[in-house]
């Protein structure tokens, strides 16, 4: 499931870089700077990215997630600071949303 999330946010954040002046570089892998001081994502082209992300995975996993908020949205403590920290962040957002309607069923 990592795989397939880890494919999908690349894919996201590829297709935001054709409109970004200045593309994330994503050969830093997981330590690739997303949405904090030194990142190439405004909020504009995080939340481009976070909604794509949300209907792929409705597509993919058949789950209906909402990976942000506003306190998410500080760039001072967000998970979407890194390629690392957002894979991280939306596996395990995923992980216990499957789980919970495991435990539901």
């Amino acid at each position: 499931m990592r795989t397939e999330i880890e494919k999908l946010l690349i894919d996201a954040i590829e297709e935001q870089n054709l409109y970004l002046d200045e593309p994330v570089d994503l050969s830093m892998g997981n330590d690739a700077a997303l949405y904090s001081d030194v990142g190439n994502l405004d909020s504009l082209s995080l939340i481009t990215i976070i909604a794509d992300i949300e209907k792929h995975i409705l597509t993919h996993f058949s789950v209906q997630l909402r990976l942000a908020n506003e306190r998410d949205l500080n760039i001072s403590n967000s998970p979407f600071s890194t390629l690392g920290s957002m894979l991280n962040y939306i596996d395990s957002k995923l992980s216990a949303t499957l789980q919970l309607e495991c435990d539901v069923a």
